[in-house]
């Protein structure tokens, strides 16, 4: 169900008022179809908003051709033209290189690359960023890239929502607990609609397959894979915001504040946002202390 500016809106109303693509016309037909309210303060909003999932759904597309890896954090490898290796296993930003040639190397030289599945969601939602907003912006808003896990640019504003119907650019978590292999422990996944999800280290299968793919590589033997009723998105209204104020100003308001949040360093390879979460309030609370062969970067 689809909400603007406090009017349900229906199909009928919908289609007249925005102008989208044929592949965002499904979009649209789902949103108005899922059982959610999906609320958008214009119908603008609403256009941009279905701009940026095609743009997710294209950006998953592109990593599944790119002929990068899968790997575990201490087989991570990215191009050291761009990127330099922690002893965690992340993937940090060189000084003095620009954020969006080296996300655009990912995609164009991806066979100099492996890394986790969590991390090639990020890949993707940063990918999609930089399309939507443009080099300029991207550049101005996401400095220090660090690709680790779901650790984030604090301007990509990742959002968690209980969802049973995903809609294309959701990424999806399949859970597998009955995994002799860590690495096997689950996947993430983009929709892509039609029954199709992007799984990194898996490539565009449906979910059904996804869910055998899982059991067989998981050594799983006596319970099913399955999705979970979750979804991560980034905040497609501050997208939309950050490419609306750096139009009108053409720079970084003098008093934006930025803050990164901490880096999490773990050892779970696959793991969901929901978990990664649940880790980061148990560090803050002191249950747990998370990191990696022992060092901290």
């Amino acid at each position: 169900m689809i909400n603007i500016s406090g009017t349900a809106f229906h199909w009928d109303e919908l289609i007249e008022k925005v102008s989208i693509s044929g592949k965002g016309k499904n979009i649209l037909k789902q949103l108005e179809n899922s059982s959610k309210m999906y609320h958008y303060r214009s119908f603008k909003d609403l256009e941009s908003t279905i701009h940026i999932r095609e743009l997710i759904m294209e950006a998953a597309s592109k990593l599944n051709d790119s002929h990068a890896s899968f790997a575990v954090f201490r087989e991570t490898r990215a191009n050291d033209r761009y990127w330099s290796i922690t002893g965690q296993g992340g993937i940090r930003l060189k000084q003095g290189v620009k954020p969006s040639a080296a996300i655009r190397d990912i995609y164009k030289n991806g066979d100099q690359y492996a890394f986790e599945c969590a991390t090639a969601m990020i890949m993707v939602y940063y990918y999609a960023a930089l399309e939507y907003l443009g080099t300029e912006t991207f550049n101005n808003y996401f400095t220090n890239l660090y690709l680790y896990s779901w650790n984030t640019d604090a301007d990509l504003r990742l959002k968690n929502d209980t969802v049973k119907e995903p809609i294309p650019g959701d990424i999806v978590y399949f859970n597998n607990p009955d995994h002799l292999k860590p690495q096997w422990q689950g996947e993430n996944a983009v929709f892509l609609g039609d029954n199709l999800y992007y799984g990194h280290g898996l490539g565009i299968l449906s979910a059904e397959e996804m869910i055998r793919q899982l059991n067989i590589l998981g050594e799983s033997s006596e319970q099913d894979a399955y999705m979970i009723d979750m979804v991560v998105t980034p905040s497609f209204d501050h997208l939309i915001a950050l490419k609306n104020e750096y139009r009108r100003s053409g720079r970084t308001p003098t008093n934006r504040v930025i803050v990164y949040e901490s880096i999490y360093h773990h050892n779970q390879t696959s793991i969901s946002y929901s978990y990664y979460l649940s880790l980061v309030s148990m560090v803050n609370a002191g249950t747990i202390k998370i990191t990696i062969n022992g060092t901290l970067d």
